[in-house]
């Protein structure tokens, strides 16, 4: 860790979007769109009264001022801009928050540590929307006093003192902040009356989806030595994900997107912190001589705290059997309602066959390589599975993606030995078998959505799959992105967006996939500002992606933006000299074909002339 400089004193500034996580669940795609313009606004308003941002995140920003003067003139323009920005904006409009405050910091690296870092997010959460709190520290260092000031005293927030003081700005009504004595009475109170109505109405309790415990599990860590053993810790880890989201309480993030997040930089609780989680998941697999111990440890947010749930010692296989001990005692340690059928699908692991359930964990290990040899030895690892235990459905439904992946003859996944036909039937049949043992597993259903869209072509079908699939696991990240694929081939843009914003709220780490279904929607809608940004975004993280170029191409077409859309479209054909719209998987999504066929044939006769 970088070492701390010697303290010194700095104006910090802070702001924070009000409402953020509402707006981006109502509508996401104006909220980022407007989020972007609003941080530019703030970014270059902070440099121009030479000021320099030294944190941001999402919606939030921390700066640093030599001077309280250059930082209130700063905060008064940030807010007249932002004000300015909102009422001419077709965008979703969002308001800021501004605190203000003076002190010592210290320096790590870039970044600013201290009590005036700390106070400063503390007066802007006290702020009003649109509104600017200063301590009454900074205002009193103000060499200028024209401005006026609403004196609230001392205020608690987030359990530390505050003196509070309102900038008073003409487009924010004043507000009065109750005595400490009021507040106290009003607390009574409504303690009874909240008492009365627990105790009412506490029989009928129900969780909403706002109730959720949202929660991760982080990798599992293998510090046996022996990387022959990596199946273990990664098949334990996808058990625990894959149970627990079977929990309608329960909010789980998914694996693929953790697998970004840097452990060695960042503890437990910026983990937690940054991903918004309730609770974190972290386990290893240590081994001593002949034999294994495994340990699970609980990260709670809200109390700050790391404990062991549960520790076990045996074999490998006494550790594998351990799996419905791991998950009860996840289920008994995060306190959130359980029914008896969702405890009982989450300890429902689809085998009793020790062997054939060691089988498919190291199937699935190597099936995420995303290689041919990894393709291979999956698909051989899942048939010794289903050989041990023929009534076993998950290897079922993976065995036939393992054939799908392979009937693209294009790709570096293509089976070999197998033509596509072959792969297509295998893929087909599988897929039925998984579903016929296995009618409550989400993978199965999955599995067959999947190949019924991307192979069979039907729709409709996949559609009531897929959504079985979200019925039992409601948190299936790469089942709500499938859905919003589907949703497109049955020209329902509109939907497909709805379920893609849920998927990415569960898989922030999201793929280049999700950004490409996005923009397609938005092509579909005619929103060709929010598709060119998504698109754009789809290419800066793969360029060499044609699908993704071809999306931008088509949202600066009909922007009016020619000469971009020409100059992509020559990136394009010098990136793929082989591509032809023919190649192009349209399936049945007919406006999307069309959209792009129309551009493409404006501009290639344009570059002809």
């Amino acid at each position: 860790m970088p070492k701390l400089e010697d303290n010194f004193e700095k104006v910090i500034f802070a702001t924070d979007a009000v409402g953020f996580s509402k707006l981006v669940s109502n509508n996401e795609y104006e909220t980022l769109a407007s989020l972007k313009e609003c941080l530019q606004i703030i970014s270059s308003t902070l440099t121009s009264y030479k000021g320099r941002i030294f944190h941001s995140a999402g919606d939030s920003v921390l700066a640093e001022f030599d001077s309280s003067d250059d930082a209130l003139s700063a905060a008064l323009s940030v807010q007249e801009r932002l004000s300015t920005y909102n009422s001419g904006t077709n965008l979703q409009k969002i308001e800021f928050r501004i605190g203000l405050d003076i002190g010592e910091v210290f320096a790590d690296g870039d970044n600013l540590l201290g009590e005036a870092v700390n106070f400063a997010s503390r007066l802007e959460s006290f702020a009003q929307p649109r509104g600017i709190s200063v301590s009454k520290s900074f205002y009193q260092s103000l060499n200028s006093s024209d401005i006026q000031i609403n004196d609230h005293g001392l205020q608690t927030i987030k359990n530390s003192k505050v003196h509070c003081l309102d900038v008073v700005l003409p487009s924010i009504k004043r507000r009065r902040i109750l005595s400490n004595k009021q507040k106290l009475n009003i607390k009574i109170f409504g303690s009874l009356i909240t008492f009365f109505f627990i105790c009412l109405f506490y029989q009928n309790y129900f969780v909403t989806e706002y109730e959720r415990s949202e929660v991760a599990v982080m990798p599992l860590i293998n510090n046996t030595g022996d990387p022959s053993l990596d199946y273990i810790a990664s098949g334990l880890r996808g058990e625990i994900s894959g149970a627990i989201s079977q929990i309608g309480s329960m909010a789980v993030i998914s694996n693929t997107s953790l697998n970004f997040v840097d452990t060695e930089q960042n503890t437990a609780k910026q983990i937690a912190e940054n991903l918004d989680l309730d609770h974190l998941l972290l386990g290893q697999l240590d081994r001593e001589q002949d034999k294994f111990s495994f340990t699970l440890n609980l990260f709670e947010t809200r109390i700050n705290s790391q404990k062991t749930i549960f520790s076990t010692t045996g074999s490998n296989d006494e550790i594998l059997e351990s799996r419905e001990a791991i998950i009860r005692s996840i289920i008994r340690t995060i306190d959130v309602p359980v029914s008896k059928i969702e405890e009982t699908n989450a300890t429902r692991f689809g085998t009793m066959n020790l062997q054939a359930y060691e089988e498919f964990l190291k199937g699935d290990f190597n099936f995420k390589l995303r290689s041919l040899d990894g393709a291979l030895a999956a698909k051989e690892h899942f048939e010794k599975a289903l050989k041990l235990d023929p009534s076993f459905a998950r290897p079922y439904g993976y065995l036939a993606l393992t054939f799908s992946r392979g009937a693209n003859t294009n790709s570096s996944l293509a089976l070999p030995n197998i033509n596509r036909e072959t792969a297509v039937y295998m893929a087909d049949i599988l897929s039925l078998a998984g579903i016929s043992v296995g009618s409550n597993i989400p993978q199965a259903y999955f599995s067959r959505a999947f190949i019924e869209t991307f192979r069979l072509h039907e729709y409709r079908a996949a559609l009531e799959n897929v959504n079985t699939a979200l019925s039992l696991n409601p948190s299936y990240a790469d089942a709500l992105g499938l859905k919003a694929s589907i949703l497109t081939f049955l020209q329902k843009p509109e939907e497909a967006l709805k379920a893609l914003y849920r998927a990415k709220e569960l898989n922030p780490n999201f793929s280049v996939e999700y950004l490409q279904i996005e923009a397609i929607a938005l092509i579909m809608l005619g929103q060709w500002e929010a598709a060119k940004q998504i698109a754009s975004l789809a290419v800066e993280r793969f360029p060499e992606s044609a699908n993704s170029r071809m999306n931008l191409i088509c949202a600066d077409f009909y922007l009016g933006n020619t000469d971009d859309a020409l100059w992509n479209l020559e990136e394009l054909i010098m990136m793929h000299p082989e591509f032809d719209l023919s190649s192009v998987n349209f399936n049945e999504n007919k406006l999307w074909r069309q959209l792009t066929t129309e551009c493409f044939q404006t501009l290639e006769n344009s570059l002809s002339d």
